[in-house]
């Protein structure tokens, strides 16, 4: 291990340290303080919540959905990253990144584009399918089965389907693309392999089953945590996300609607003990597939000889359509204007110049372009040298054999990811600005989730770029005379110029997105990013043709953005990594 300066290590803990306060100080004073004005402890507040109707209702909608969006994606998702690694494809760096597009794009804009696929006038409609009034065949089907609201259910798991695809596809895809495919052709030749069931058995499973239960958990936490789609696709059924945020804008006031802060109270808890079983649960799965993936790439590096056939083609050409459709969607929406004298359409840039202006909301798209840009560049400016520095730190733990520390400190700064948007937000809110109402007026304030959420993924992308880093690079630059910060720069950063620009570029993206904590946040003050426009706007009634249209526009200029920072992440990716994080 190269000589480390002496204020290097002390750097490293403070920044750590800080970190892990920033994260769990706001959430431990939240709940401490909704404790004290429910007069509850939280093992009362838990037991309030098994005994009350409401919060089991939620509490069960969203193990369900959670658990349904899992499976369906799982059943969708292995055969899209099947062929897709096992064949060798035309244009793969565009295929991957448009299968890849929906993990990075804002989930407001996913429920405008969901909407909009289920909308009256839409597609699906079309076809005689109405997943939003329940119509037709849909309504047919609740009153047979006697389920309510189906339609809403279908098209929230096919909108959680779609955001977690990419998931499937990011941790199978890189092992079967690298993965020598002639060890079936000799498991073939044993008693084991002679059966599907044996190659199955003794081949596939042991080496995707990781991968697939990786992203499974992936998949739940990401749809058991979801708010923006449950908010607009199931308006009449609540998740524990959206029963938190309805209640947390009462919540944590002395002697006013205790309920709503016995409520948060218990939901928080049960939350977060689901999420960090969920987390722990897929560290140890993760860490398994980790040394399977880097067994089946030293050993073999294969690239794939065999052309897709049509059904190859035919799976992989439609999962690049739905990848695409509700983006669409959403973009033409913006410019067509129903008349409400009889119902007809035309398209103009009527919505477009009023969104711009600012009519019918309280912000136009310049100033929410401003904020949400504003929040990007304070989240980058902190949380991707923050994430760095928290990432040289483990590598550096275990360099130095202290495996358990380093796990640790892993573990303690991934904890945002057991914690939902909506919990960040209420801990920030009640933790920080109930303790400090002068912050109010902080305009700045919103940006603080924001770096809470994304920092985590940026350690996520760096750790594996530090941990292949060749130290000789390093030392060889100090042997050339070069000062220390000149020796950093050239034998360390220039080296993960990829992995940074990619780690900026999606914490951008994430940034400009982030939509639940925000919607906590940004609605007790007057600084609406995009992601609260669009919401802001679909929220007014549709007496008004222009405001859906409006709302589109909005959730348009968000995705645009979102799309460019992508399109630089996957620029700077390696081609060897697959579809790997």
């Amino acid at each position: 291990m190269s000589q480390q300066p002496n204020w290097i290590i002390p750097f490293q803990w403070l920044i750590v340290i800080t970190f892990c306060s920033i994260t769990i100080i706001p959430l431990g004073y939240a709940i401490h303080r909704l404790s004290s004005v429910t007069d509850l402890t939280i093992l009362e507040a838990l037991s309030n919540f098994f005994a009350d109707d409401d919060t089991i209702r939620a509490l069960e909608f969203t193990l369900i959905e959670a658990s349904v969006s899992t499976l369906f994606t799982l059943l969708f998702g292995l055969p899209v990253a099947w062929y897709l690694g096992r064949h060798k494809w035309k244009n793969i760096r565009t295929i991957r990144a448009l299968l890849s597009v929906p993990f990075v794009t804002p989930s407001i804009v996913v429920a405008m584009g969901f909407l909009m696929l289920i909308d009256p006038d839409g597609i699906l409609d079309s076809i005689g399918i109405d997943l939003r009034l329940e119509t037709g065949i849909i309504g047919d089907l609740a009153a047979v089965t006697g389920w309510s609201n189906p339609g809403h259910f279908i098209a929230l798991i096919a909108a959680h389907v779609w955001f977690n695809l990419s998931l499937v596809m990011r941790f199978i895809e890189p092992t079967l693309s690298t993965m020598n495919q002639t060890w079936e052709e000799q498991l073939r030749f044993l008693p084991a392999g002679r059966t599907v069931f044996g190659r199955v058995r003794n081949l596939w499973l042991p080496i995707l089953g990781p991968a697939a239960l990786c992203a499974a958990c992936l998949c739940f936490i990401f749809s058991f945590s979801s708010f923006a789609l449950i908010k607009w696709l199931t308006p009449n059924q609540d998740n524990l996300e959206t029963l938190m945020a309805k209640s947390g804008g009462s919540a944590g006031i002395y002697g006013y609607r205790i309920d709503t802060s016995e409520v948060v109270l218990a939901t928080s808890v049960v939350q977060l003990l689901i999420l960090s079983l969920a987390i722990i649960l897929t560290a140890r799965i993760q860490k398994k597939h980790s040394s399977i993936h880097s067994i089946v790439t030293e050993n073999s590096q294969y690239k794939s000889t065999i052309m897709p056939k049509f059904t190859a083609k035919i799976v992989i050409y439609s999962a690049m359509i739905y990848s695409i459709l509700p983006l669409i969607l959403v973009a033409i929406a913006s410019f067509r204007i129903r008349d409400p004298s009889n119902g007809t359409h035309s398209y103009s840039i009527t919505a477009w110049e009023e969104a711009w202006s600012g009519n019918y909301s309280t912000t136009g798209i310049p100033d929410a372009l401003l904020n949400s840009l504003t929040y990007c560049l304070i989240t980058l400016v902190i949380a991707l040298p923050v994430g760095y520095v928290i990432a040289s730190c483990i590598t550096r733990l275990e360099s130095e054999n202290k495996k358990n520390m380093a796990k640790l400190v892993e573990f303690t700064t991934m904890v945002p990811l057991a914690l939902s948007a909506v919990m960040i937000g209420l801990g920030i809110l009640i933790g920080l600005l109930k303790w400090a109402p002068s912050l109010f007026s902080w305009m700045l304030i919103p940006a603080l989730p924001h770096i809470i959420i994304t920092t985590p993924f940026v350690i996520r992308i760096m750790l594996p770029a530090l941990r292949s880093l060749e130290p000789e690079y390093y030392e060889q630059a100090k042997m050339l005379g070069l000062s220390p910060i000149k020796a950093w720069w050239h034998g360390k950063i220039s080296v993960l110029r990829a992995p940074i620009v990619v780690s900026a570029a999606l914490t951008m993206a994430f940034s400009l997105g982030e939509f639940g904590a925000s919607w906590i946040l940004v609605r007790s003050g007057s600084w609406d990013s995009l992601s609260v426009l669009v919401d802001q706007l679909m929220g007014q009634p549709k007496f008004n043709p222009l405001i859906q249209p409006m709302a589109m526009a909005s959730a348009t200029t968000l995705m645009i953005l979102t799309f460019v920072l992508f399109v630089i992440a996957e620029k700077f990716r390696h081609s060897d990594e697959g579809s790997g994080f």
